[in-house]
């Protein structure tokens, strides 16, 4: 009796997983910066550091077994350079600038996602909760004085998606994000797709839509006091396999 009550409930848990499969895809993703670095010097206004092109790759792995998490690895390039004046005296890397000084940044937030996750729905509307550890590999560079951006920041995550029938379009939206006492790190994306539908071929499509990642660097270990913001539109070309 025992022992088909296990069977059971692994029954159902598999049903609400895919069968194996991996995803992936390969998308461009056009934002601009907002927000303070450094003693409130503003990245888009001051220091006139204001857009990126970055690159955003990822690849995911599913499969039906009860309990053992799916995975998703992404990278996500965001870097860019400008030259500004100084909004106020501040230091720096142990270094002074002084007010309307002439002074070249670069801010690289570059990152790294591992996310572990399961499928809680999987019925035309999909539903997945799970953990993302967010590696900060990036740097602030003032002149040619340099902090290093670089911590692991566990992240909950949560993905949603609904697809409109007989039409290969759906929508949808991913949330990461984590807030501790004043600090806080969030990134979200919405989105509409198409994705052409079968049972044997690989499935291609695109994504469009908008993502937002801020993060305020009071906590987590981030040696650079920051308070930003990368938002703007995307496009991805995506496959199933």
């Amino acid at each position: 009796m025992r022992l088909a009550v296990v069977l059971l409930a692994l029954v159902s848990l598999s049903s609400k997983a895919d069968m194996l499969g991996i995803y992936g895809g390969v998308g461009y993703w056009n934002g601009s910066f907002g927000g303070d670095v450094i003693s409130d010097q503003s990245v888009d206004d001051e220091l006139n550091v204001d857009a990126d092109d970055g690159l955003h790759v990822y690849v995911g792995f599913e499969h039906p077994i009860p309990l053992i998490p799916n995975i998703k690895v992404s990278r996500t390039g965001i870097k860019d350079s400008g030259t500004g004046n100084a909004s106020s005296d501040f230091s720096f890397a142990g270094n002074s600038f002084t007010l309307s000084q002439t002074i070249a940044t670069t801010v690289d937030l570059t990152h790294t996602d591992v996310t572990l996750y399961y499928e809680l729905i999987d019925i035309g509307f999909d539903l997945d909760l799970g953990i993302t550890g967010r590696w900060l590999d990036g740097e602030v560079q003032i002149d040619s004085f340099r902090e290093d951006v670089s911590v692991l920041i566990p992240l909950v995550y949560a993905s949603a998606r609904v697809g409109l029938p007989f039409s290969g379009l759906y929508v949808g939206a991913d949330v990461n994000g984590i807030g501790l006492g004043s600090s806080s790190v969030s990134d979200y994306a919405v989105k509409l797709g198409w994705q052409k539908e079968n049972f044997i071929l690989p499935e291609f499509g695109i994504e469009v839509g908008y993502r937002r990642f801020g993060i305020d660097g009071d906590a987590n270990d981030i040696d650079v006091d920051m308070d930003i913001h990368i938002d703007g539109v995307f496009v991805n070309l995506v496959g199933h396999f």
